[in-house]
């Protein structure tokens, strides 16, 4: 009942409170019972509440996509830094679609976090995250994960805070591709992720986050932001569904996809 309630954004209270003959008033949702007496919910009855509402529709994508994999570097990927995380099959997810976009013609750009000790901001984050003080520029901290399908025409930018596109030349790598597109992957879900995928539409760019390459340090975390970007920011797909696509394109990266521009 707790997570129903957090995702339609009431408390448990007002919930309960609402139900009447086995229903929730004005949400349209069925209240479950089990042998015990405790409620239950079904995920996709409050999935349709959100579309009915207009929430949860699809971008879908456009002409010309770009793949963003954002902090693919070994402070996030080394399970033993203070920064890290366990995310070794996100790894081989993003390499899908890295492979993918590379037969495609599409432009793939590694974003990588670091830190300026002269910035003063970044000094004040620093009190919250100690641990972004090691990713100096001259650091391998910051450098890409060995584990990356690389190639030498792929683009890399250096990010300092949340939102790549902050002080960085995201656009502009964006625009001189003719990109209308990004598939939105990397580190980390409640944050670059996240930022990225609110902000690409105030830029006319679509986006699209494949949900097996994405990841948190904490799954709950993980789980509950990807959820709301998919009902308000961004179109999460499965990761099959982008590397198909993108292999449809062939070699031709300004080739259309499906008509509806939907992947899923």
């Amino acid at each position: 009942m707790n997570e129903a309630a957090r995702l339609l954004g009431v408390s448990a209270t007002t919930l309960r409170r609402l139900e009447h003959d086995g229903q929730v008033k004005g949400y349209g949702l069925r209240v479950y019972y089990t042998p015990g007496g405790q409620r239950r919910y079904l995920t996709e009855e409050i999935e349709r509440f959100y579309l009915h509402r207009g929430f949860s529709g699809q971008m879908g994508v456009g002409e010309r996509p770009a793949v963003l994999a954002i902090d693919c570097i070994n402070a996030f990927t080394n399970k033993q830094s203070p920064l890290g995380g366990d995310w070794d099959k996100e790894i081989q997810q993003i390499n899908r679609i890295v492979q993918a976009a590379h037969q495609a013609a599409c432009p793939v750009i590694y974003s990588h976090s670091y830190y300026d000790e002269s910035d003063q901001g970044l000094r004040l984050w620093a009190r919250k995250i100690r641990g972004i003080e090691a990713l100096t520029m001259d650091s391998k901290e910051v450098a890409l994960d060995s584990r990356m399908a690389t190639r030498k025409s792929d683009l890399h930018l250096f990010s300092k805070y949340v939102s790549v596109y902050y002080q960085t030349g995201l656009l502009e790598m964006l625009s001189e591709n003719g990109c209308d597109t990004l598939f939105i992957c990397g580190f980390s879900t409640s944050a670059s992720v996240r930022a990225v995928a609110m902000e690409s539409p105030q830029y006319g760019v679509r986006p699209v986050v494949p949900a097996e390459a994405v990841g948190d340090r904490d799954d709950y975390v993980h789980r509950s932001n990807l959820s709301d970007i998919e009902k308000k920011f961004a179109d999460v797909v499965p990761v099959q569904a982008v590397v198909d696509y993108l292999k449809g394109r062939g070699g031709n990266g300004r080739k259309k996809g499906r008509e509806d521009g939907n992947l899923g």
